[in-house]
């Protein structure tokens, strides 16, 4: 992956071991400080790179969503498996059973 412009890349800990499908490479974003955070990149095995480079005051300890909703924003299982040619029950059931869980009703 070659970036366009000076950037800077968060490095991740999820991955494809993790259920994160690799068709979300360079095609999926996260959530980040309220802002989408583009995945830049190929998804590896357990770390994924994002761009973060239009979101201010990044810092090591900033909760990263995946899936759901941060400040105005949302992520939904629905988007992703649109992005994966699938369903969202299959993006769901691929989150790796060792992963914690907040379920919000």
């Amino acid at each position: 992956f070659t970036t366009a412009r000076d950037s800077r890349i968060a490095v991740l800990p999820v991955g494809y071991a993790d259920g994160y499908d690799r068709q979300l490479s360079n095609r999926g974003q996260v959530l980040i400080r309220g802002r989408r955070a583009p995945v830049c990149g190929r998804i590896c095995m357990n770390l994924m790179m994002v761009d973060v480079t239009d979101i201010h005051n990044v810092s090591l300890e900033d909760e990263v969503v995946l899936i759901g909703r941060q400040g105005r924003e949302q992520i939904s299982a629905d988007d992703l498996a649109e992005l994966c040619g699938t369903i969202n029950y299959e993006v769901i059931a691929r989150i790796n059973s060792e992963l914690p869980r907040i379920i919000v009703e």
